[in-house]
C-alpha cells in the first residue's frame, strides 16, 4: 500500500496540535506487559501440537461455515426462495454472512500466517505442509501473502514514519471511499489495499487465478441450489464487497489520529461489537495495540493480554487507547470525514 505524503503531513499536524495531551504508556507499564507476554509465549510454544490443531480446526471451520452460508443458510427462509425478490433477500443475508467469514479467513491467513508465521508452528513434515496451506489460504480471496508479509514487516519496524508499509494514521477520505466502492478490490484504481500490490506481479496473478477458481466453484454450487439471482446478490454484490469494507474500516481506525511512534501509535478496538465485526471475529485483530506491543503472541494469547492491559492502564489511558463502546468507531470515522480541511504540516 502506497504512503501518500499528504496523509503523513496531516497526521503530523494533528499530533502537533495534541502535543502534551496524550497519556503515553510508561516504562513500568511496558516492562510489566513484556513479562506477561513472555509467560504467554512460553505457554503456547510449549504445546505446538495443541496450537496447530486449534488453528487448523479454526480454518477448516471457517471454510465450512462459508460454504454453509452459501448453500444451507437460504433454506432457513423457505418462503423467500419461491420468488426472485425473495431469493435476492436470501442472497443479501447469505452474502453478509459470507463477507464476514471471508474477512476473518483473510485476516487470519495473511496476517497471523503469512506475515507473522504464527498460524502453524510445528517443525515436522506435516506441520510444514499445513503451514504452507494455511499461510496461502488468503489467496482464495485476492490477497497476496508475499506482498503483505513484506509491507507488514515495514509497518511494524517503521510505524508512523515515511517508511511505514501500511500507514493509516490518516487517510484522505476520498481515498478511503475509493477503496469502498463495489468491485474496487478487483480493479487497480485504488492503492489502499495492503494485502495486494498495484502491479500485476506473478504472485498477485496466482492469487487472482486461485480466487477465480474458488469463486466459480461457489457460484456454480449456489446457482444450482438457489438460482442465478441468489448467486449474483450473495457472491458478486454483497459478499465480495462487504468483506473488503470491513477490512478497510478496521485498517482505517486502528491507527487513526494516534501518535506517530511505535509504542503509542495504535489503539485497541477491543472485543466489543466493532472490534469483532470489523475483524471478522476474535482472530481478526481486534486487539491491535497488544499485537503491536507484543507481536510474537498468536491471536488467542493477544485476547488474554488484552484483558491484562485493560487492568494495567489508567482510566485516562483507556479513554485514549480504547474507543468508546458502540459510538467510538463511528465517531472516529466522522472525525476523519470532517478533517479533510484541517491544515497539513509544512514539509
Amino acid at each position: 500500500m502506497n504512503l501518500h505524503l499528504e496523509d503523513h503531513q496531516r497526521a503530523a499536524a494533528h499530533q502537533h496540535l495534541a502535543l502534551g495531551d496524550f497519556p503515553s504508556l510508561t516504562k513500568a507499564q511496558l516492562d510489566t506487559l513484556r513479562r506477561r507476554s513472555q509467560e504467554l509465549q512460553g505457554q503456547f510454544r510449549a504445546h505446538p501440537v495443541l496450537h496447530d490443531a486449534l488453528n487448523v480446526l479454526l480454518l477448516l471451520g471457517l471454510f465450512c461455515a462459508d460454504v454453509l452460508a452459501l448453500t444451507a443458510l437460504p433454506f432457513a427462509f423457505p418462503g423467500w426462495l419461491a420468488s426472485a425478490t425473495g431469493r435476492a433477500l436470501a442472497g443479501v443475508v447469505s452474502g453478509a454472512v459470507h463477507g464476514f467469514i471471508v474477512c476473518g479467513i483473510v485476516t487470519l491467513s495473511v496476517h497471523e500466517g503469512a506475515a507473522h508465521d504464527l498460524l502453524i508452528i510445528g517443525k515436522g513434515r506435516l506441520a510444514k505442509g499445513l503451514r504452507r496451506l494455511a499461510n496461502n489460504a488468503c489467496r482464495l480471496f485476492l490477497a497476496d501473502p508475499r506482498h503483505y508479509a513484506e509491507s507488514h514487516a515495514a509497518h511494524h519496524r517503521n510505524l508512523g514514519t515515511l517508511e511505514d508499509g501500511s500507514f493509516t494514521h490518516h487517510v484522505n477520505p476520498r481515498r478511503l471511499l475509493g477503496a469502498l466502492l463495489p468491485l474496487a478490490p478487483l480493479l487497480s484504481h485504488s492503492d489502499y489495499f495492503p494485502w495486494r500490490p498495484q502491479e500485476h506481479t506473478r504472485s498477485r496473478r496466482r492469487s487472482v487465478a486461485l480466487t477465480n477458481g474458488y469463486l466459480l466453484s461457489c457460484a456454480a454450487l449456489a446457482t444450482w441450489l438457489h438460482g442465478p439471482v441468489f448467486m449474483v446478490v450473495a457472491l458478486l454484490v454483497v459478499g465480495s464487497w462487504l468483506s473488503f469494507v470491513l477490512d478497510r474500516l478496521r485498517e482505517s481506525t486502528e491507527h487513526l489520529f494516534m501518535p506517530l511512534d511505535r509504542v503509542n501509535g495504535t489503539r485497541e478496538l477491543g472485543l466489543g461489537f466493532w472490534g469483532l465485526l470489523l475483524g471478522g471475529g476474535p482472530w481478526g485483530q481486534p486487539c491491535h495495540l497488544t499485537h503491536h506491543l507484543e507481536p510474537a503472541l498468536p491471536w488467542y494469547q493477544q485476547l488474554r493480554l488484552h484483558f491484562f492491559l485493560r487492568r494495567l492502564l489508567t482510566p485516562e489511558q483507556r479513554r485514549h487507547f480504547f474507543p468508546r463502546p458502540v459510538l467510538g468507531v463511528p465517531r472516529l470515522l466522522w472525525r476523519l470525514a470532517t478533517s479533510r480541511h484541517a491544515p497539513a504540516a509544512r514539509s
